[in-house]
């Protein structure tokens, strides 16, 4: 390979890195929880939105209703009231991000092998992520498999995450209705904590 198309191949490769996932998007999930050892799920259905470095709103409707927003200064964790009447109750504490918001920052690396993780696929298409020894301790994920829609590796068409977490749970997260770039207000990523709400911090 000539010095020429060796640095067109890698600056195509780093193009389709830096392009697999947008710097924004909102997506409607359903997630799974599955123990390893009583093979058990745990179900929920919401809403995500996510913003690159860090920034995430998580609002479940099923099986109760409860909220989730992060961005890289505060974190909060609301969950209303059963009764109207009732306070509802909010967790203020400093960033702390979960695993889905870390791993998402770091998907930004593409679906090419890297420091970071290394990268295989099968004929399917479907993409298989094994993390670094640092990187999974820091994620609480040991390996990931990405499956996409028709087999054409587009985050557009990504329709479901399987995650192996280091707890030995396993975590799937299924994805619907993906909108990639959308604009954010300055305070989307900013919890309004509603009136008669008891805060722990």
């Amino acid at each position: 390979m000539t010095k020429i198309l060796l640095l067109t191949f890698l600056f195509i490769n780093q193009i389709n890195a830096a392009a697999f996932i947008p710097d924004s998007f909102s997506a409607s999930f359903e997630q799974v929880y599955k123990s390893a050892l009583t093979g058990k799920e745990k179900r929920s259905k919401g809403k995500m939105d996510y913003m690159y470095p860090g920034n995430i709103k998580l609002i479940t409707s099923s099986p109760e209703s409860l909220t989730y927003v992060s961005n890289e200064s505060k974190t909060w964790y609301y969950t209303p009231a059963f009764i109207e009447s009732e306070p509802g109750q909010v967790t203020i504490q400093e960033a702390t991000k979960n695993e889905l918001t870390k791993f998402l920052d770091i998907l930004r690396k593409g679906l090419l092998t890297n420091k970071l993780y290394k990268v295989t696929k099968n004929k399917k298409n479907d993409y298989f992520l094994s993390f670094s020894k640092e990187v999974s301790k820091d994620l609480g994920i040991a390996k990931a498999k990405l499956t996409f829609k028709n087999g054409k590796p587009l985050f557009k068409n990504l329709i479901a995450v399987e995650m192996a977490l280091v707890s030995k749970k396993v975590k799937k997260l299924e994805l619907s209705k993906i909108i990639e770039g959308p604009s954010f207000s300055k305070n989307h990523f900013v919890f309004e904590v509603p009136k008669n709400t008891k805060i722990n911090r």
